[in-house]
């Protein structure tokens, strides 16, 4: 299972959802965090901070009874995940929503939309 993380608020949604499924012990959880691709213009020593995703990556160990670990990719996000989501063979990704509605969504790009048009495999969006 590829479950999407960004390090948000709304990540932790979705780290609760994990509770709701059934997930055996011979499972894999991989948490995915995608940085932004870097911008032509930018310096190629600007910072590009990402996330403690300790927090997450321990909460999944205590409540599944599977692996649990972090892949940190760079690029589109959608474009990322989808693509993580065919090379490791996922059967289900795990991916939060931020509510984005009508002219909002297509001008800020909903990320989990992109993701479930284009998915190898089956997605739950949580919203939150």
């Amino acid at each position: 299972m590829l479950v999407a993380v960004d390090g948000s608020g709304a990540a932790q949604g979705v780290l609760q959802s994990l509770r709701w499924l059934q997930v055996s012990h011979d499972g894999q959880v991989q948490l995915v965090y995608v940085h932004p691709p870097i911008v032509a213009d930018s310096p190629l020593d600007a910072p590009h901070p990402e996330p403690d995703l300790a927090p997450c990556l321990a909460f999944c160990q205590q409540i599944l009874p599977c692996a649990c670990s972090i892949k940190i990719l760079t690029g589109d996000p959608a474009e990322e995940i989808v693509a993580w989501a065919g090379v490791i063979g996922a059967q289900l990704i795990l991916i939060g929503s931020r509510g984005l509605t009508g002219v909002e969504r297509i001008l800020r790009r909903s990320v989990s939309a992109q993701v479930v048009a284009d998915a190898p495999c089956a997605v739950l969006v949580v919203h939150g």
